[in-house]
């Protein structure tokens, strides 16, 4: 079982997911206004799609993928890919994230992958971090922006949700502006 650290940030804990998250993995990600900004997740997404992919989670499959819990609740989840996006040209981790939208806008997930970040880029020999947001997602797109992240380029993404390519933009976080801004 893949275990990774508690990362404790000011009001969050990002902890490894348990089977005990399935059912509000599932209630959060019914909703397509999470997963119609998501690549991978498919709407309707059931309990049991939850089961696997925790599952998938302790075989050490899928990246690293943690929970974000507020007050002992999972309210969301942030991960990083390794860099096998070699086919759209991606060399570099990628990070991804969604938030329950009773969460949104208070902050929590500048927090959070704030906290991953500060966690990992210390830990990774890499000098980037890439992130896509599809394009009708500002709220993404800012909170990107604010972490240093610049658009390298755009292109179309796949979402599972939407059954169809939209519009995205690719964007990159060098170690070196990461900790410049940090220290700022």
């Amino acid at each position: 079982m893949m275990q990774f650290p508690a990362l404790v940030s000011e009001r969050l804990v990002l902890r490894s997911l348990r089977a005990s998250d399935a059912p509000d993995l599932s209630t959060y990600c019914q909703d397509i206004e999470v997963t119609k900004y998501l690549a991978v997740v498919p709407h309707p997404y059931t309990e049991e799609d939850a089961q696997s992919w925790i599952a998938s989670q302790d075989k050490g499959i899928a990246g690293i993928n943690l929970g974000i819990t507020h007050d002992d609740k999972l309210i969301g989840v942030v991960g990083i890919k390794a860099s096998s996006e070699r086919d759209v040209g991606i060399f570099a981790p990628t990070i991804g994230y969604w938030l329950a939208p009773a969460f949104w806008g208070k902050g929590f997930m500048q927090e959070a992958v704030r906290r991953l970040l500060d966690w990992y880029l210390p830990l990774e020999p890499t000098e980037k971090m890439c992130a896509a947001a599809f394009e009708d997602n500002p709220r993404s797109i800012n909170l990107l922006k604010t972490l240093g992240f610049e658009e390298i380029r755009r292109g179309t993404g796949y979402s599972a949700a939407r059954g169809e390519s939209v519009p995205e933009v690719i964007m990159e976080l060098t170690s070196e502006r990461f900790l410049q801004q940090r220290c700022a």
